[in-house]
């Protein structure tokens, strides 16, 4: 099934690039979109029907994808049938009944710095599955970092003795973050006593292992982490940036400049070489560590 899934893909891509002109980058993104559609779905192309694409596209809606990614998704997979259908092929997936992505351009729900506190104080470290969550959480927290960041991780990402976490972002484009005492515990005992559980043969370097010692996909980590939140109790609508938008915002409630808060998330031109532009490192060290909540555990 996966030979045949990668065949008609490739023909797709093809089509994408040589007949409707698309750019490799466009071009790559629809392939990706399909690839995790089938990653979820475990089904052969023309098995597809209208409410597998409608109950993919529900799923990511409950895990708190933004709606305009949702919306790219549908359309990439529109495209894809598409193709199949004016290609001949008999297709069971029929678009019109598939409803469109609604946006309502509001900004994700935050959690107070008390709600926050609260659900992370509550998470236990006793199993190593335990382990593994927690550092998790504190890590989208700590550091604002986006899930597809998050998943990229690897054990080399962290610079224990400078309290600094390499972090890629979009466009390949680097940059280093505070890591709190806290943390850099937490990581330090999930490396050295639950990574391991995870770990087999096909494992490399990456930070958080799956259950299948392999790196996580998006929905597989937002999948444990909205479990957790409703583990907790918390009743809030939440989307993948909550913990994200929760950082910036907590950091900016406390004072610190918004051109340290942008370098932090990322949206600064960066480098390997200068991390920031126009903007101190040891300042946004000293900021961080004055006013990050977790750092006045």
């Amino acid at each position: 099934m996966e030979k045949e899934i990668k065949i008609y893909m490739e023909l797709y891509k093809l089509s994408l690039l040589s007949e409707d002109g698309l750019s490799n980058n466009t071009t790559n993104s629809y392939i990706s979109d399909i690839k995790l559609f089938f990653e979820y779905l475990s089904k052969g192309v023309l098995e597809v029907s209208t409410n597998d694409v409608i109950e993919y596209l529900s799923e990511l809606y409950q895990i708190g994808l933004a709606p305009s990614s949702i919306s790219r998704k549908r359309s990439s997979l529109n495209s894809f049938f598409n193709y199949l259908q004016v290609n001949n092929h008999d297709i069971n997936v029929d678009f019109e009944k598939i409803p469109s992505v609604k946006y309502d351009y509001q900004f994700p729900d935050v959690l107070t710095k008390e709600e926050m506190l609260d659900l992370l104080d509550k998470y236990p470290a006793e199993t190593p599955q335990d382990i593994r969550n927690k550092a998790i959480l504190e890590m989208l927290y700590s550091t604002g970092i986006r899930i597809s960041e998050l998943i990229n991780l690897t054990t080399h990402s962290i610079y224990g003795k400078e309290k600094l976490i390499l972090i890629t972002g979009k466009g390949n484009k680097q940059r280093f973050i505070p890591l709190n005492d806290f943390l850099l515990d937490l990581l330090e005992h999930y490396i050295n006593n639950s990574r391991n559980t995870y770990m087999n043969y096909k494992s490399d370097d990456t930070l958080f292992l799956n259950r299948f010692g392999k790196k996580f996909s998006r929905m597989g980590m937002w999948k444990i982490v909205h479990k957790i939140i409703l583990e907790q109790g918390i009743l809030k609508p939440l989307s993948p940036h909550t913990f994200r938008h929760s950082f910036a915002t907590h950091l900016l409630e406390s004072g610190v400049n918004l051109r340290i808060i942008q370098a932090l998330l990322g949206h600064s031109s960066i480098s390997t070489t200068q991390i920031y532009t126009n903007t101190d490192l040891r300042y946004i060290l000293e900021e961080h560590g004055r006013c990050h909540p977790k750092n006045k555990w």
